[in-house]
């Protein structure tokens, strides 16, 4: 293994050997800064391995469950909190300048992280995607221990972990608001949001469009609606189901992502969809896939009631797709400057609405689709925002 550079990005994962959205932002956003600084990216993983990517350098590192055999008697989501790694101990070996930390679960290692990394003499910085969603989790829990459990074990750890991290990179401006609240200093804060997979820049090939289309029967006239997402309680798939069953006209509803236990039947149950609406629930996509259906799709439908920076609506918009989503995390910054509709959470009427219009006004839908991609490639690029990470290294350590 080659030496180990003064700056280590890691990321933390409560699904490690999962390319989730968080685990994506922060591979791109490493391989970016890696193109111009010596830097590593460190993950929980399933299984110990170096990957390189091209100026980057990946170490994945084995994760497994506290308490041994008793650990893994735990349940499912039990044994996602309780999953650790020697990242900590091996921070210590190296001691490197400056540690980054992405994501926030499993809290209990990303505490113990910052606390290592503080101790050895690194700068801690820690970037916030999915930091709200940790403190105000919206996933029906209705249990007094589920949310005691989510208090002691996510919530608390990482509010103690702040107090050894030196910069935050916040991904919109109203996470100041929520930072300051939780006792960060305004100082140690810096906007710098999410960028893209290089991937959705482009355009598909003829043939991938063709792939989709035939592959989800799209080939008919009618507008199709685009979902992609985890099916998640918080995602707001319940709310997606019923535009589609209260439609007018011909329309294709797409639910992209992989499908988990009892889907669809689970949301169609007791849901009259029309003849003329089809719903069309994919299961895994590949990217060229996603990349192609974003330019297929007329809407990009995001009901989502809690989130941070989603990376879908920035794929969108890359496409020019306009979207429609709920007013939470920093979606209404993600959409300024006309590149969506937002509307406050639980709106129906007013979603509803607001997909209509895109699908009977084509002159506002091709406003928004130019609006989506000039503020995608002037804000949401990760080449600017490597050097404005790596401005922020520089603040902290002039010697990196």
């Amino acid at each position: 293994m080659s030496k180990p550079s003064e700056i280590i990005v890691v990321n933390v994962s409560s699904a490690p050997g999962v390319l989730g959205g968080a685990m994506l932002a922060a591979q791109w956003h490493s391989w970016f800064m890696a193109k111009k600084i010596p830097l590593v990216l460190w993950r929980m993983w399933n299984k110990d391995e170096v990957v390189q990517l091209e100026a980057l350098q990946v170490r994945n590192f084995i994760s497994r469950i506290k308490f041994g055999a008793l650990g893994r008697l735990l349940p499912r989501l039990a044994k996602k909190v309780f999953l650790t790694t020697v990242i900590a101990r091996e921070l210590h070996r190296v001691k490197p300048k400056i540690v980054h930390l992405q994501n926030p679960g499993p809290a209990l290692e990303f505490e113990k992280i910052a606390k290592t990394a503080q101790k050895i003499g690194a700068k801690v910085v820690a970037s916030t995607h999915g930091f709200q969603e940790t403190f105000d989790p919206q996933y029906g829990f209705d249990k007094f221990y589920q949310k005691i459990g989510w208090s002691l074990l996510l919530k608390q750890p990482l509010h103690r972990s702040f107090k050894n991290v030196d910069a935050f990179l916040l991904g919109f401006p109203k996470q100041q608001d929520f930072l300051e609240k939780l006792g960060v200093p305004k100082q140690k804060m810096h906007l710098v949001p999410n960028g893209i997979d290089p991937i959705f820049d482009g355009v598909p090939t003829l043939p991938e469009l063709q792939h989709v289309k035939q592959k989800f029967d799209l080939n008919s006239n009618s507008p199709v609606l685009l979902f992609i997402g985890n099916h998640t309680p918080n995602k707001g798939l319940g709310t997606l189901i019923k535009l589609a069953s209260t439609l007018e006209i011909p329309a294709t509803v797409i639910v992209g992502g992989r499908i988990l236990d009892g889907e669809p039947a689970k949301w169609l149950d007791g849901v009259q969809v029309p003849p003329h609406v089809r719903i069309v629930f994919t299961d895994f996509l590949t990217v060229l896939e996603q990349r192609a259906l974003y330019h297929v799709a007329h809407v990009f439908v995001f009901p989502s009631i809690s989130e941070t920076l989603p990376l879908v609506i920035l794929e969108a918009m890359a496409a020019g797709l306009p979207s429609v989503a709920f007013d939470t995390g920093g979606i209404s910054y993600q959409l300024e400057d006309g590149a969506g509709f937002v509307v406050p959470v639980g709106d129906f009427d007013g979603y509803r609405n607001c997909v209509l219009k895109l699908l009977s006004d084509q002159d506002l839908h091709k406003k928004m689709a130019e609006a989506s991609k000039k503020r995608q490639r002037e804000i949401f690029s990760w080449a600017l925002l490597a050097d404005k990470t790596i401005e922020i290294y520089r603040k902290l350590d002039k010697s990196v």
